[in-house]
């Protein structure tokens, strides 16, 4: 069992929230979790739902140390932005965004936004894969996500990626972006299998597929990152479309499949990685930018011309690739 007194700079703070910061080994999954066992106390009381605490309130965690974790395995999110339409969210890597359809999944990203935020009205604009981090664009409203999906679908909101991928790519058409950077865009046709979680690429329109595009850009090369001499190279990628596990996929597609992803990929090259915590095992892709073009307009006017943009979190160091 946790004892924790409320400190003064949580004050006001909820009760999941104020957790998180003063129990780092249990992760925010188990404490929604505990909630629902009414396992937590405060001031002596039994309590089902995250709510405000108090500076000198008494919480009593009953967690057994089995459930425990060390702290780095305890991801935790960051607040990049917010007002009063829109946060936007550094997620890390292995934090489900959300519930799977027909599981009762507790502890997601959305969850803890809507207890630190006291509103069950927060609305995703748009998706992350479990395993892959970074920023997330989350409404306030239906009426501002309803917008930013609109925006999004008409390229005036940007997402981009940086991840690493075995070889270097050169397939593509140069084409001018947002931002007037150069990239190569590729096109071709997905098909999703809901039933088994996997996407397929095909070069011709298949029936049930959804065209696709990607664009991306070579950012650096590194040479002999293998030990049979092959090289690896960190990519900028922009989604147009955006299907389930397009990046993933398409670059497997043309034969570059990214680093750690053995789903698309081959485990028996993504052994040859090795992390501050051993083999790679989930892929090397994370969500580094949003772009918001200078026509936005209505209630989004306010952030037109704004960017967005964070560190790419590998579980390798890449510049120990050279």
């Amino acid at each position: 069992m946790f004892s924790i007194r409320i400190p003064a700079d949580k004050d006001g703070k909820n009760l999941i929230s104020a957790l998180n910061a003063l129990v780092p080994e249990v992760t925010s999954p188990r404490l929604f979790r505990a909630l629902r066992h009414r396992d937590i106390r405060i001031n002596g009381k039994r309590v089902r739902q995250d709510q405000p605490v108090a500076a000198g309130d008494l919480i009593e965690l009953y967690i057994p140390e089995s459930d425990l974790v060390p702290a780095r395995e305890n991801p935790t999110y960051e607040i990049v932005y917010t007002d009063d339409k829109l946060i936007i969210v550094n997620k890390p890597a292995g934090v489900s965004v959300h519930g799977d359809r027909g599981r009762d999944e507790t502890g997601t990203l959305i969850d803890m936004l809507k207890a630190e935020f006291r509103s069950p009205n927060l609305k995703l604009c748009h998706r992350l894969d479990r395993n892959t981090g970074g920023l997330l664009l989350v409404a306030r409203d239906q009426r501002t996500e309803a917008a930013v999906r609109i925006a999004m679908a008409n390229q005036e909101i940007v997402k981009r990626y940086r991840c690493l991928v075995r070889g270097v790519p050169t397939a593509g058409e140069p084409v001018s972006t947002i931002d007037k950077s150069p990239f190569l865009e590729i096109k071709a046709f997905l098909e999703k299998d809901s039933n088994n979680s996997d996407v397929y690429i095909h070069d011709r329109r298949q029936p049930n597929d959804k065209p696709i595009t990607t664009r991306y850009r070579v950012l650096r090369v590194f040479t002999n990152a293998t030990p049979d001499g092959e090289a690896v190279s960190e990519l900028e990628v922009e989604l147009v479309s955006g299907r389930t596990h397009q990046i993933r996929a398409h670059f497997a597609h043309i034969g570059h499949p990214l680093l750690g992803d053995g789903k698309y990929g081959r485990n028996s090259f993504n052994r040859q990685f090795r992390g501050s915590e051993g083999p790679i095992t989930r892929q090397q892709l994370y969500a580094v930018s949003l772009l918001f073009s200078h026509k936005l307009s209505g209630i989004l006017t306010d952030y037109a011309g704004k960017n967005f943009t964070v560190q790419a979190e590998y579980d390798l160091n890449p510049n120990k690739l050279c």
